[in-house]
């Protein structure tokens, strides 16, 4: 018997297929996530008249990335990045170049979502890979999110690539930039975060 879980997310101006899981698409003004095949769209709330009151707003502390950049990949890391490449190159496609912020976002994230028992994009702590990219300073066009849990890098790669929606982001021709994260533990042996900008 294996576990394992799979998600992946896409924003940004590059056009994914909707077919997949789990996806949350964002692009412009609204969003659409997509459970299975079924479509949710969800409009921005309407604007309303401002309160004449004062309405007290609980203040919370953003939670602080910390400081400093890994100086290279675990072996596992460093399998999956092969992993992705081999097969963008086969089709033709750059390979995708690592980027070390890229990889302390998705280590952050393989590592929160073990602390705090979740399989999302969206962190209880951190918030959505939008706001943790924005809290480290990268800039994007487009981005992408895979996240998995599993017990071997070989597993879950497979699994990224037989799901349409993880497939894409790792061939998307947008991407030029990357970050694994793998972390050991949780109740699938592995969590893995696979980060992509372009």
């Amino acid at each position: 018997m294996f576990l394992v879980a799979l998600t992946a997310i896409t924003i940004g101006t590059s056009a994914a297929p909707a077919a997949a899981a789990n996806i949350v698409t964002i692009n412009g003004g609204g969003q659409q996530v997509i459970w299975g095949s079924t479509p949710i769209v969800v409009k921005p709330t309407p604007v309303t008249t401002p309160v004449t009151t004062p309405v007290t707003t609980p203040v919370t502390t953003p939670v602080s990335i910390p400081s400093g950049l890994p100086t290279a990949l675990t072996a596992m890391e460093q399998q999956m990045v092969n992993l992705v490449n081999q097969d963008r190159t086969k089709l033709g496609l750059k390979p995708l170049v690592v980027d070390m912020r890229l990889v302390k976002m998705a280590r952050i994230k393989s590592q929160d979502m073990i602390t705090n028992n979740y399989t999302s994009h969206i962190s209880p702590i951190y918030g959505s890979p939008v706001d943790m990219m924005k809290s480290m300073g990268i800039t994007y066009t487009t981005m992408g999110e895979n996240i998995a849990g599993a017990a071997t890098v070989d597993r879950a790669y497979t699994n990224f690539m037989n799901s349409p929606g993880h497939r894409s982001n790792i061939l998307s021709p947008n991407y030029t930039k990357f970050g694994i994260g793998i972390i050991q533990g949780g109740p699938y042996g592995l969590m893995i975060t696979q980060d992509f900008i372009g």
